[in-house]
């Protein structure tokens, strides 16, 4: 334990460094600043209420389970598989999804809140992430930032050129002006992302895991 509280601090005051710098931070949103399933989990449970004529408890338990062991591959047509109904859609359940948002109800990492906590307040917090318009700009009013909401700029890159395309990052306010960005994120997308633009990328997993 000691050991992840020392690669967080470090890790912290890292990031904190290169801003001081001059250096522009740019982050990526799922599983980056918050974990995505925190999110994943209370659209499951609404689904769950709304989306089928059923025990609400035994619908939740079965999408989590299968999320945890198989991802969200085809869930909702193993739901559909598994509890049929002709009350039951599998639009529904997208519905539900892409419209659902809890007004900050979603908590960050602890890496990041604690990255907040020593930068100065009108540091203006840059995300670039994927997915759909819609359903990103929910996570967004979910995620409990405990930040100033004129001081964080989101990019909704598929609504532009879905990452690793590059065009996304040029949307960003005062992008012609940046010294030596880095790219924060999770995925291998994220990693392309950065090499396609040639700035650094740091892995967020180092954060967390």
């Amino acid at each position: 334990m000691l050991d992840i509280i020392k690669k967080l601090f470090m890790t912290v005051e890292y990031l904190i460094s290169q801003n001081k710098k001059g250096r522009q931070l740019v982050f990526d949103l799922d599983n980056t600043i918050y974990e995505e399933r925190q999110f994943l989990f209370k659209v499951y449970k609404e689904i769950s209420k709304k989306a089928i004529n059923n025990e609400p408890d035994i619908i939740y338990k079965f999408l989590k389970k299968n999320f945890i062991e198989e991802g969200r591959k085809d869930l909702f047509n193993k739901l559909k598989k598994k509890f049929p109904s002709e009350s039951f859609t599998i639009e529904n359940c997208l519905s539900i999804m892409k419209n659902f948002k809890c007004n900050s109800c979603i908590n960050t990492f602890p890496w990041f809140k604690k990255f907040l906590s020593q930068i100065k307040d009108d540091f203006i917090i840059k995300i670039i992430t994927n997915g759909t318009f819609e359903q990103q700009q929910n996570k967004i009013k979910s995620i409990n930032f405990n930040w100033p909401k004129e001081l964080i700029e989101v990019i909704y890159a598929s609504s532009i050129e879905s990452k690793p395309g590059v065009l996304s990052f040029y949307k960003l306010k005062g992008v012609e002006n940046f010294i030596s960005p880095i790219y924060i994120g999770d995925s291998l997308e994220d990693k392309q992302f950065s090499k396609n633009l040639n700035i650094e990328f740091y892995d967020a997993k180092k954060l967390y895991k």
